[in-house]
C-alpha cells in the first residue's frame, strides 16, 4: 500500500485541480449551447477532457485517499463559486473514495483501473442531480428555483435527470470518463515513459 500523503503531494493535487477546474470551464462552454440537457451531461464531457490530469495525478501522487481530497477540493473550489449542494458533495465524495479503494494504492495502477476510478468518480458528480430529482424531488426543485434558476429551467434540467434518462446520463458519464483516462493515458504516455528513468 502507498505511504501517506505528504505536504508535496497535496501541493501536486492542488496544482492539478487547478487544471481539472480549466477543463471543467473549457466543458462548459462546449455544453452551454445545449441548455439543460447540457449541464446534465457536464460531468460526461469533463470526464472526458480530464483523462490525462486524473492519470498524471496517479503517476505523481499514488498514494491512498488522493482523489478524495481532489474531489474535495473541486466541491469547495464549486461552493466557492455559489454552486455547493450537499446531496452534490456526498455522491461526490463517496464515489471519489470507492475510486481511491480501486485506484489509488499506487503510482503505477493500470488504465483500465484508472478509468473505472473516473468514470465512478464523474458518475459521483452526475449523480448529484440525478439521486436528487430521483429521490426528493420537490426539495431539490424548490431549493434550486429559491437559489435563482427559473421553474421551467428547473424542469427542463429534471427531465434530463430523472428516471431512463438519468440512466442514461450515469452510463454516457461512466463511458465518457473511461474514454478519457485511455486518451489521456496515450496522449501523456510518452512523457510517463521519460518520468520512469
Amino acid at each position: 500500500m502507498a505511504s501517506k500523503l505528504k505536504m508535496k503531494d497535496f501541493v501536486q493535487i492542488a496544482l492539478l485541480t487547478a487544471v481539472y477546474l480549466l477543463l471543467y470551464a473549457a466543458a462548459m462552454l462546449i455544453i452551454t449551447p445545449l441548455g439543460q440537457i447540457g449541464h446534465a451531461i457536464s460531468p460526461a464531457v469533463c470526464g472526458l477532457l480530464s483523462g490525462a490530469a486524473i492519470v498524471f495525478m496517479n503517476r505523481k501522487v499514488g498514494k491512498m485517499w488522493e482523489y478524495t481530497v481532489f474531489t474535495l477540493l473541486v466541491m469547495g473550489a464549486f461552493a466557492l463559486m455559489g454552486g455547493g449542494y450537499l446531496p452534490w458533495l456526498i455522491t461526490s465524495v463517496t464515489m471519489a473514495a470507492i475510486a481511491d479503494l480501486i485506484a489509488s494504492r499506487s503510482n503505477q495502477t493500470s488504465v483500465p483501473r484508472l478509468a473505472v476510478a473516473s468514470g465512478l468518480m464523474h458518475v459521483g458528480q452526475a449523480w448529484g442531480a440525478i439521486i436528487p430529482s430521483t429521490f426528493f424531488l420537490e426539495a431539490y426543485r424548490s431549493h434550486w428555483i429559491e437559489r435563482g434558476m427559473t421553474p421551467e429551467a428547473m424542469d427542463e434540467q429534471i427531465s434530463f435527470t430523472q428516471g431512463l434518462m438519468g440512466l442514461g446520463s450515469t452510463i454516457f458519464t461512466f463511458v465518457l470518463a473511461f474514454v478519457g483516462v485511455v486518451l489521456g493515458y496515450l496522449i501523456l504516455k510518452r512523457h510517463l515513459e521519460k518520468m520512469k528513468r
